[in-house]
C-alpha cells in the first residue's frame, strides 16, 4: 500500500512539474508574441492610416474636380443661350421679362440637375436685372451680398481668371464668372457644398477634417471650427501636433489645395485591453488543453458514436446500436437509455406502419366499390331506355358492348393499366352511350404515341367520361368531348397531363372549391366520385394537387389530371 502510495505521489509531482514547465513556457511564448506583434501591429496600424488618408484625399480631389466640372459645363451650356441673354440688354421691359422668365427656368433645372452648386445667377450691367436660383445654404438676406458681388465682377473689379473664392454672408465661397456683353454669369459654391460634396463616398465612421485652401494657401473652407476663412494654412502651425496626421494635394493644376488632417492612433494605449484578454486567453488556452483529452475521452467519443450512430439510422438502418465503454457514469447511462429509446421507436413504427396500411387498404377497397356502382346503374338505366323505345337489336349490341366493359372492370382489382387499354376501354364505353344518346356528343381523343404506354389509375378516365353523361348530355342538347395528353413538369418531375374538355354547363362553385381547395361543402351529394378520384391519386402517388376542375369561356369545362410515373401504393385484388 506505501508502495502504491509512493507511486502516486511521484506521479503527481511529475504531472505538476511538466504542468509549471509547460505554463512557464507558455508564458515566455506569449511575451515574444506580444512584443512582436505589437511592433509589427504599430507599423501596419501607421501604414493603414497613411493609406486612408492619401485614399481619403484622392477621394476629395476627384469630387471635388468632378463637381467643379460638372458646374463649368452648365456655366458653358448658360452662355450658349446668347440669344437669351442679349434680351435682358433689350430696352423694351416686355423682352427684358421674356428673357429673364426663360433664364430662370434654366437656371433652375441646371441647378436641379448637377445638385453640386448653391446658385447659378444672371445680371445685366446696364438695367441691373438679377435673376438667381438658389438653395437652401443662401439666406434671403445673403442676396443683397450676391448682387454686390456680381457689380463687382460687371465692373471688372474681380477678374475672372478661373475658379476664385469670396466670402458671401459670413460664408466662404468658390464662384466662378463670365462676362458676355455685360451680362454677369455665374456659379457659386459655398462651403457646405463643399463638404457635402467631398463627403460623397465617405464613411462617417473616419473622423476626417478636410481644408480647401487657394494658390497662396489662404483657407477657404474647412470643417475644422478653429480655422476661419483667408487664414494662411500652414502646418506646423496650432492646431497640428505630432499626433495629427495631416496630408494635402493639389487640385485643378494647383489652383487649389485640399487637405486632410486625422488623429493618429494610440496602439499601444487602444489595445491594452486586448493584451490583457489576450494573456488570460493564453493561460485558459494552457488549462484548456490539460481538460481536453479527459473531455475528448469521456464525453466527446461517446456523443460522436450516438451522432454517427443517429445519422445511420436517419438514414434508414434501425436495427444499429451504439456500443462504447467509459468511466463517466453519465454516459453511460445515457448509453443504456438512448438504446430503450431505440427499441421503444422501433416498436411504434411498426404499429404505425401496420395501422397506416390497415386505413388505406380499408380506404382503397371503400372508394373502389363507390366507384364502380356509378357504371352500374347509368348501364342500366341506358338498357331501361331502350327497351322503353322498343330497339332490341340496340339492346343487343349495347349488352355485348356492355360485357366487354365488366369484363375489364372486374379482371383484376382496383389498379394501373396503360393509356392504351384504358382509352380502348372508354371507347367501348362511348359507343354503349351511342346507343343512347345517337348524335348528340361528339369526341376527339389527342394522344402522342409516346403516352400510350405510360401507366395510370384503372378506371379514372371512365369516372371523368361518365360525370359528362350524367349531368351535361342529354337528347335536347349537343356536346363536344375532347381529350388531350402531354407530358409536364408538375409537382418538380415529369407527369402525364389529361385535359379533358366538355362544351357543357359549369361545376357549381362548392365542387370547384371542395376539389381545388379541399374545402368541405355542408352538402356531400354532388362531386363523390370526382372526390374520390382526388382520394385515390393521393393514396396511389402520395401526392396532391394531380386534380384540378375549372369552367371555361364562354361555356363548358376542363378537367387536368397529372399522372406521375412511380406508384407508391398499389392495391389488386386477391
Amino acid at each position: 500500500m506505501v508502495g502504491t502510495d509512493m507511486s502516486e505521489q511521484r506521479r503527481t509531482i511529475k504531472l505538476n512539474r511538466f504542468l509549471s514547465n509547460t505554463l512557464l513556457m507558455l508564458l515566455v511564448i506569449q511575451v515574444l508574441l506580444v512584443a512582436f506583434f505589437g511592433n509589427y501591429g504599430v507599423s501596419v496600424s501607421q501604414r493603414r492610416e497613411q493609406e486612408s488618408m492619401d485614399y481619403i484625399l484622392n477621394m476629395y480631389n476627384r469630387n471635388l474636380s468632378d463637381a467643379l466640372e460638372k458646374i463649368e459645363g452648365d456655366l458653358q451650356d448658360i452662355l450658349a443661350s446668347q440669344s437669351t441673354l442679349q434680351l435682358l440688354l433689350d430696352r423694351s421691359s416686355l423682352r427684358r421679362w421674356q428673357g429673364s422668365y426663360s433664364l430662370s427656368s434654366l437656371l433652375a433645372e441646371k441647378r436641379s440637375s448637377t445638385g453640386d452648386v448653391d446658385g447659378y445667377a444672371v445680371m445685366d450691367s446696364v438695367y441691373e436685372g438679377f435673376i438667381l436660383s438658389r438653395s437652401p445654404n443662401f439666406a434671403y438676406e445673403d442676396l443683397g451680398e450676391i448682387k454686390k458681388c456680381l457689380r463687382k465682377m460687371a465692373s471688372q473689379e474681380v477678374r475672372s481668371s478661373g475658379w476664385i473664392s469670396d466670402r458671401i454672408g459670413g460664408t466662404g465661397c468658390l464662384l466662378k464668372y463670365y462676362n458676355y456683353g455685360g451680362v454677369i454669369i455665374a456659379a457659386f459654391v459655398t462651403e457646405q457644398k463643399v463638404e457635402e460634396i467631398l463627403s460623397h463616398g465617405h464613411s462617417e465612421d473616419q473622423v476626417v477634417d478636410f481644408y480647401v485652401a487657394d494658390s497662396e494657401k489662404k483657407l477657404i473652407c474647412s470643417s475644422d471650427p478653429e480655422w476661419w476663412y483667408g487664414q494662411k494654412l500652414e502646418f506646423n502651425e496650432k492646431p497640428f501636433d505630432p499626433r495629427v496626421l495631416l496630408s494635402m494635394q493639389e487640385i485643378m493644376g494647383g489652383a487649389y489645395y485640399i487637405g486632410g488632417s486625422i488623429e493618429k492612433g494610440n496602439f499601444i494605449g487602444d489595445n491594452f485591453y486586448f493584451f490583457m484578454i489576450l494573456g488570460l486567453l493564453l493561460i485558459a488556452l494552457t488549462f484548456s488543453i490539460i481538460i481536453r483529452q479527459f473531455v475528448n475521452q469521456e464525453v466527446l467519443r461517446p456523443v460522436k458514436i450516438l451522432s454517427d450512430i443517429s445519422e445511420k439510422i436517419r438514414q434508414g438502418d434501425m436495427m444499429l446500436r451504439p456500443e462504447y465503454t467509459c468511466k463517466n457514469k453519465e454516459m453511460s447511462e445515457l448509453k443504456d437509455t438512448y438504446v430503450k429509446m431505440l427499441d421503444t421507436i422501433m416498436e411504434l413504427k411498426v404499429q404505425e406502419y401496420e395501422r397506416i396500411i390497415q386505413v388505406k387498404d380499408s380506404e382503397l377497397k371503400y372508394m373502389h366499390m363507390q366507384l364502380k356502382p356509378h357504371f352500374f346503374l347509368n348501364a342500366l338505366s341506358t338498357i331501361n331506355s331502350m327497351a322503353y323505345r322498343d330497339e332490341n337489336e340496340d339492346i343487343h349490341s349495347f349488352i355485348r358492348v356492355f360485357s366487354g366493359n365488366i369484363r375489364y372492370m372486374f379482371k383484376v382489382g382496383f389498379h394501373t393499366v396503360s393509356l392504351e387499354e384504358e382509352v380502348k376501354n372508354l371507347e367501348e364505353y362511348l359507343e354503349m352511350q351511342r346507343f343512347l344518346y345517337k348524335d348528340c356528343f361528339y369526341y376527339y381523343f389527342d394522344i402522342p404515341k409516346e403516352a400510350k404506354k405510360w401507366q395510370i389509375p384503372q378506371m379514372i378516365l371512365h369516372t371523368f367520361i361518365e360525370n359528362v353523361f350524367k349531368h351535361v348530355v342529354d337528347i335536347n342538347s349537343f356536346v363536344t368531348i375532347f381529350m388531350r395528353c402531354s407530358f409536364e413538369n408538375h409537382n418538380w418531375e415529369e407527369m402525364l397531363k389529361i385535359e379533358i374538355h366538355n362544351s357543357g354547363k359549369y361545376y357549381d362553385k362548392e365542387i370547384l372549391k371542395k376539389i381545388n381547395e379541399g374545402e368541405e361543402s355542408e352538402h356531400e351529394s354532388g362531386g363523390i366520385g370526382l372526390s374520390h378520384i382526388k382520394k385515390i391519386l393521393m393514396i396511389l402517388y402520395g401526392q396532391e394537387h394531380l386534380l384540378l376542375l375549372e369552367n371555361e369561356e364562354p361555356e363548358g369545362t376542363k378537367v387536368t389530371v397529372w399522372i406521375p410515373k412511380e406508384v407508391q401504393n398499389e392495391f389488386i385484388d386477391s
